[in-house]
C-alpha cells in the first residue's frame, strides 16, 4: 500500500511554482490592459485534503489538462499551493468537457467522492482577471495594497489614460523630476551619495494634469501610462547640456523603452564619462510580462555599458527573483517587517548587490548593516 503521508516539495520545486505565479500575474495584467480575451480554468487542488496533494497528484492534474494544452494560445500556470491554472484562445468545448472528466475520475475513491464543482472553475478574461488575480496572488500568500483616490475620488480608466497620455506629449514635465540619492555606508559609518535616481513624481504630476483621476488606482493601466512617461524622461536627458558634468545615476524604465527609439537618442547624448556609471532600473512585473523581450533588453543594454537593477522587491517575493538567474547585477529590496524573518538572511543575494530601499528609520538601517548590506536609499541616510 501506498503511504498517505504528504511529503514536502523540493525547495527547487515550490520556486519554480512561484515563478509561474508570478508569471501568470503578469500575464494576466497585459490581458487586462490590453483588453486580450481569453478562455480559463481553474483546477483547485488547494481544496483537497492534504493527503490527496501528493506530487503524484499533481502529475496526474496536468496529464488530465493535457486535451486543453492543445488548444490556441494554451498556458498552462501551476501555483505553489498546487492549484493548477490553464488558459487558451477560443472555443475548446471538448478539450475541456474531456478534461473535466478526467479530473473527476481522479479525485474520486470508493469512500470519498470529491465533487467535481469544488474542484473546477470556468473563467473568463477579462471579464474574470481579478478573480483569476485573486486565486494566484493568495497562492503566494501576497495581495497588492489598494492604491490611494485621488481628491476626485475617481477610478482610473482606459479614457482617462488615453487623455492623459495625450496630455503628456505637450506638458513641461521638467519641474516633475526628482532626484534620490542611492547612500554608501562608508567605514566609519557615515553615508555619502554613490548616485541617484532620477525619475518623475507621478503624484506631482496626476494632480497637476488629471487632478480629479489618480492613475494608481489601477495599477496596470498605470504601468501602460508609464511608457509614456519613459519618453519623457528620456527626451529631457537627451537634451543638450542635460548631463554635462552629470555624476551616476540611475533611470526607472520599462523593457518596452530600452527597445525605443528614444533610449538609442539617449544613449547617443550619453556623455563618455558616464558611460557604465548608469543604472537601469526595471520592474519585476515588467520583466515577467514578456521574458523575450527582457533577455534581448536586457543584453542589449549590457552591450551598452549600463548596469541592471531589480527595483521595488518585496521581501516575500525574492526567492521568486534570483539575481543570477535573471542575469542582473543589483537587486532594490523594499525595508519592512518581512525582513527580519529569519529564513531571510538565506534567501538574500550577495550584500554588495544590494540597496536597501525605504530606510526611513534606525531599524531599517540597522537591519540592513547586521546583514552586510551597504548601499541605501531613504529619509535616514538621504542627509549623510
Amino acid at each position: 500500500m501506498i503511504s498517505m503521508a504528504r511529503r514536502r516539495e523540493p525547495t527547487a520545486e515550490l520556486v519554480t511554482h512561484r515563478q509561474e505565479a508570478a508569471q501568470l500575474i503578469a500575464y494576466l495584467h497585459e490581458c487586462k490592459i490590453a483588453g486580450i480575451a481569453r478562455r480559463a480554468c481553474v483546477v483547485h487542488l488547494a481544496r483537497l485534503p492534504a493527503d490527496w496533494m501528493r506530487p503524484h497528484h499533481l502529475r496526474l492534474a496536468r496529464d488530465a489538462l493535457q486535451p486543453l494544452a492543445h488548444a490556441d494560445r494554451a498556458r498552462v500556470f501551476t501555483l505553489p499551493n498546487r492549484s493548477i491554472v490553464s488558459i487558451w484562445r477560443g472555443p475548446a468545448d471538448g478539450a475541456v468537457a474531456e478534461s473535466r472528466a478526467a479530473i473527476a475520475h481522479l479525485f474520486v475513491d470508493g469512500e470519498t467522492p470529491v465533487s467535481p464543482d469544488l474542484l473546477w472553475e470556468d473563467l473568463e478574461i477579462p471579464g474574470s482577471v481579478d478573480r483569476l488575480l485573486l486565486v494566484a496572488e493568495q497562492s503566494i500568500g501576497t495581495r497588492p495594497p489598494a492604491a490611494p483616490v485621488g481628491d476626485g475620488g475617481q477610478t482610473f480608466d482606459p479614457a482617462t489614460l488615453q487623455a492623459l497620455e495625450a496630455l503628456l506629449t505637450r506638458a513641461d514635465v521638467a519641474r516633475f523630476v526628482r532626484r534620490h540619492p542611492v547612500c554608501a555606508r562608508g567605514p566609519h559609518g557615515r553615508f555619502t551619495v554613490a548616485w541617484e535616481r532620477r525619475m518623475l513624481s507621478i503624484d506631482e504630476l496626476a494632480e497637476s494634469l488629471t487632478p480629479a483621476h489618480a492613475p494608481k488606482t489601477d495599477k496596470w493601466l498605470f504601468l501602460r501610462l508609464t511608457r509614456t512617461l519613459d519618453r519623457r524622461m528620456l527626451a529631457l536627458l537627451s537634451a543638450p547640456g542635460e548631463l554635462a558634468g552629470a555624476g551616476p545615476f540611475a533611470i526607472n524604465l520599462n523593457v518596452a523603452s530600452i527597445l525605443a527609439p528614444g533610449f538609442l537618442r539617449f544613449d547617443e547624448q550619453l556623455p563618455v564619462g558616464l558611460r557604465g556609471h548608469v543604472t537601469i532600473d526595471l520592474q519585476p512585473a515588467d520583466i515577467l510580462a514578456d521574458p523575450a523581450a527582457f533577455l534581448f533588453a536586457r543584453d542589449f543594454a549590457r552591450t551598452r555599458g549600463y548596469r541592471l537593477m531589480l527595483s521595488d522587491v518585496p521581501a516575500n517575493l525574492l526567492p521568486v527573483l534570483p539575481l543570477d538567474r535573471l542575469g542582473l547585477d543589483l537587486l532594490m529590496l523594499q525595508w519592512s517587517a518581512g525582513c527580519t524573518r529569519p529564513e531571510m538572511r538565506s534567501e538574500l543575494p550577495d550584500p554588495a548587490r544590494l540597496v536597501l530601499s525605504q530606510a526611513h528609520d534606525a531599524e531599517a538601517i540597522g537591519w540592513g548593516i547586521s546583514v552586510g548590506i551597504k548601499l541605501f536609499q531613504g529619509r535616514a541616510v538621504a542627509d549623510g
